[in-house]
């Protein structure tokens, strides 16, 4: 995306910038995407692979921060409109919670016996994570729109609120499962960890709702 974000966005000045948005937005993809396959890995037993993508999804996330890092730096030095400065980096403070919720996700995974759950409850989570890598795929080429087509942005902002409440319904779904079992298989202090583990996956989606409605605020200011 090294071309205008928005329409009244300098190119020559706003190049470099735009290409970290793009950069960031492609590791937060990778994160999300890692964490689905973690979860694919654990719910195999497979520990090893398992812990394999959440060093691959932790690496995604510290490199998606530098950039964060790097783009505030580079937005402090460049000849920006304060508007322009402050869409750029709402916008990216917000994708950035995706992909720091991602990690939080499986740092507990890591520590929890996940393959010992009932394969009803493993599939409905397995489905929640399925569902966070679609929504941050339609959130990117979302933001993407932005630069030339603001009313595709705001119908892709759309599909991203429909995924997020999909989201929703499996994370109610899998609480109830979680509720109507009576031994886990885990202890109480996994069990708990379990829970926060659930929610952390649920935020995930969360933050992508929270990015389009910055998105959907900035395409409507471009008509």
């Amino acid at each position: 995306m090294a071309r205008r974000l928005f329409g009244w966005f300098a190119p020559k000045r706003g190049e470099k910038v735009l290409k970290m948005v793009e950069d960031h937005l492609e590791l937060t993809k990778r994160a999300v995407s890692d964490l689905y396959r973690m979860v694919e890995a654990a719910a195999k037993g497979e520990a090893s692979e398992s812990k394999s993508f959440f060093e691959s999804l932790s690496q995604m996330e510290m490199k998606a921060d530098q950039i964060r890092r790097d783009m505030v730096t580079e937005l402090s030095q460049r000849d920006v409109f304060p508007s322009e400065r402050d869409d750029l980096m709402e916008l990216v403070r917000a994708v950035d919670w995706v992909a720091d919720w991602a990690r939080e996700a499986g740092r507990i995974l890591v520590i929890i016996p996940f393959e010992r759950l009932p394969e009803e409850l493993r599939k409905s989570i397995e489905n929640m994570c399925q569902e966070n890598y679609s929504c941050v795929r339609v959130l990117a080429k979302c933001i993407r729109a932005l630069s030339g087509n603001p009313k595709k942005a705001l119908e892709l902002a759309d599909q991203v609120e429909l995924l997020e409440e999909d989201v929703d319904d499996l994370y109610a779904e899998s609480r109830r499962i979680m509720a109507g079992i009576e031994d886990l298989g885990m202890t109480r202090g996994a069990s708990i960890l379990l829970n926060e583990f659930m929610d952390a996956v649920e935020m995930v989606a969360d933050w992508c709702e929270n990015t389009v409605d910055i998105a959907r605020a900035i395409a409507i200011r471009a008509f």
